[in-house]
């Protein structure tokens, strides 16, 4: 019986209980009642440790490829986003940079973008 007939009418008697009548689930969590069970896939992947370096210095390389990407072609609106955000996620990688340097892979970026940008400012005139 659904739930807007189980709430009855005034013809039907409430001492009258029958079995379709849908009864309160009790509170609580199952947690910890039923087991885990992983899919084939979970139970097969591994997962990769990495450490904070590897992580941020490949969030860079994303954001630089990206660039280059932007750069090639010649879309300096996507190119000025990336950068943006090239820059934020050099700020989260600061305490990284200053104990391994600044990548060199940055630098050679910032290089080629002032470059790029000169260039472009040249044609535009």
């Amino acid at each position: 019986m659904s739930r807007f007939f189980a709430t009855g009418s005034d013809s039907e008697s409430e001492s009258s209980l029958s079995g379709d009548e849908i009864l309160p689930k009790p509170v609580g969590g199952t947690f910890g009642k039923q087991p885990m069970l992983l899919s084939d896939d979970e139970e097969d992947t591994k997962r990769i440790v990495r450490s904070a370096k590897d992580k941020r210095f490949e969030e860079l390389t994303n954001f630089i490829k990206t660039i280059r990407n932007a750069m090639k072609i010649r879309d300096m609106t996507k190119c000025l986003e990336e950068f943006e955000q090239l820059g934020k996620a050099f700020l989260k990688a600061k305490n990284i940079v200053d104990k391994e340097g600044v990548p060199r892979f940055y630098i050679r970026l910032l290089s080629d973008l002032e470059d790029y940008v000169n260039e472009v400012k040249l044609k535009g005139n």
